[in-house]
């Protein structure tokens, strides 16, 4: 009796340490790592700080139930918690790091109840631990959650939603079917896709416990029911769009298609290359930084050949347990996958739109292990030696870059906020206009110097508001007592500057040199 006691303690003290190195990885330097703010973030940031402080977004809708944000929309999950961050730890106030703290968050979950969900599947300790581990240090689960992308939550949610799945499967209790609904209705509130996803994923794995007896009919009327009340106001805002109905006022929130339907860019055309794209991406990368990188791909090189006779090992699970009518659970993240393949077939197929396919990558990558481990037979113990240590050295290596090397703004230094170069310009007192290398893009300069919407309307110019311009041509008229902050690699304006005959003091930025004269 001891010695199981201990062996449960030393389980749970081991899963208790890889959740604590898990949000070490996740929260350490979030502030500052990646070292851009994405334009998406900047608008979200933007969009929440007008909504905490004035009850819209900064395109004056009033509290939409999806705030617009550059010509579109953002799913409106990220964008109030966000809000509610504000109102709350940040007393009115925005920063980076409350900024990604819902993405942080989001990837905690992740960890915890994707390795809840493994353990519910497998009921083994060693596979549990398993999957805690190459949730805590595989590169996608730790990057997606560093930064403020609002289609990031639909992972975090997707995995608590077949966390309850499963545990409806396990027990057939009405409270858990009641839980599952539930938490996919509040899916479709963190990613446009999800309307894709949620009901022919739904679709297909109810017709299969159907098949397979683990639910009634009656209680799959009760599923979809629940799903749609907790749902109701996204479904109401898809018939704004589908049918051009006029706004609709719902607790407070107005369902409008003010902003440009997120539906707009499904097309069937592409459907086989887009769906070719992403599972290539999604097993290595997209080439876009923030997500992936070359050196290590999305869950390292190693994983890809496991991942892939996971994929094939499920698919002969499921078939035959069709023929038996007997449930097993392959079918769950198969489903799951095949419904996420779907969706983002009729979308582009950017790495970040697929982020809901990891949590089936995780469950392909584990199958694949098990099942390469049971057929090693006399040689298990030197498989897992030799994968333990493969994985190991890339973990380190990984962290290692990650920490100390990976620099987006290398590649993307336009998304680089020149903050401190702007609070020294606005520090002196001689400098009346400043001109921005923003590419007209002011969410870069409000979400982090926020000031009332209406106040920015009231002084509105073609090229920014009040003294604050936020674009650099050769058109820019040049003048004492205006500064300029300018990206090092605008050759062209900063060849222009120089040809002017002023001459400029200069201060030097990472990514950006601040020109004034007084």
């Amino acid at each position: 009796m001891r010695q199981i006691q201990s062996s449960r303690y030393t389980y749970w003290l081991c899963l208790l340490m890889i959740f604590a190195t898990g949000l070490f990885l996740r929260a350490y330097r979030i502030d500052e790592i990646p070292n851009i703010v994405h334009i998406d973030e900047a608008g979200l940031g933007r969009n929440a700080w007008c909504l905490a402080n004035f009850g819209i977004d900064r395109y004056f809708n009033e509290m939409p139930i999806y705030p617009e944000n550059f010509g579109g929309g953002q799913s409106p999950l990220y964008t109030y918690l966000v809000v509610l961050l504000i109102r709350t730890i940040g007393h009115g106030s925005l920063s980076v790091s409350l900024l990604r703290l819902p993405g942080l968050i989001s990837s905690m979950l992740v960890v915890l109840f994707g390795t809840g969900l493994i353990s519910l599947v497998y009921k083994s300790r060693k596979v549990t631990l398993t999957a805690a581990l190459l949730l805590t240090f595989c590169p996608y689960f730790i990057m997606h959650g560093r930064y403020a992308l609002d289609c990031n939550l639909m992972l975090g949610c997707s995995t608590i939603a077949l966390y309850l799945l499963a545990k409806y499967l396990n027990s057939g209790k009405p409270l858990h079917l009641i839980g599952y609904s539930v938490a996919f209705g509040v899916v479709m509130y963190s990613y446009a896709l999800s309307y894709f996803v949620v009901p022919i994923f739904l679709c297909l794995i109810t017709l299969y416990m159907l098949w397979c007896h683990k639910i009634s009919f009656p209680q799959a009327i009760l599923s979809a029911l629940c799903v749609c009340l907790t749902a109701l106001p996204i479904l109401l805002f898809v018939c704004t769009m589908l049918f051009g109905l006029p706004a609709i006022r719902f607790f407070g929130f107005t369902l409008s298609p003010t902003a440009a339907s997120r539906l707009a860019d499904i097309s069937f055309s592409n459907f086989r290359n887009n769906v070719i794209d992403i599972i290539k991406y999604s097993l290595t990368h997209d080439g876009r930084p923030l997500d992936a990188v070359d050196k290590f791909y999305t869950m390292y090189a190693i994983s890809i050949p496991f991942i892939l006779m996971g994929l094939v090992v499920s698919c002969r699970q499921w078939l035959m347990s069709v023929k038996a009518h007997r449930y097993h659970h392959s079918f769950l993240f198969f489903s799951f996958y095949l419904a996420g393949l779907t969706a983002i077939g009729f979308s582009h197929g950017y790495l970040y739109r697929a982020n809901y396919l990891f949590i089936a990558y995780l469950y392909f990558l584990v199958c694949g292990i098990v099942a390469t481990y049971h057929f090693a037979r006399s040689l298990q113990k030197y498989f897992i030696a030799g994968l333990s240590f493969l994985y190991l050295v890339c973990s380190v290596l990984f962290i290692r870059y990650y920490f100390t090397s990976y620099s987006p703004a290398d590649t993307i230094p336009q998304f680089v906020p020149a903050n401190e170069a702007i609070v020294y310009a606005q520090s002196q007192p001689g400098i009346q206009e400043i001109y921005l290398d923003y590419s007209n893009v002011s969410e870069f300069y409000t979400a982090f110097f926020p000031e009332s919407p209406y106040v920015i309307a009231q002084t509105t110019q073609e090229d920014g508001y009040g003294h604050m311009h936020f674009s650099l041509t050769t058109d820019t008229p040049l003048c004492a007592g205006n500064a300029y902050i300018v990206l090092k690699n605008n050759q062209t304006f900063l060849a222009y500057l120089r040809a002017s005959g002023y001459t400029w003091q200069i201060t030097e930025y990472p990514y950006h040199y601040l020109f004034y004269t007084q």
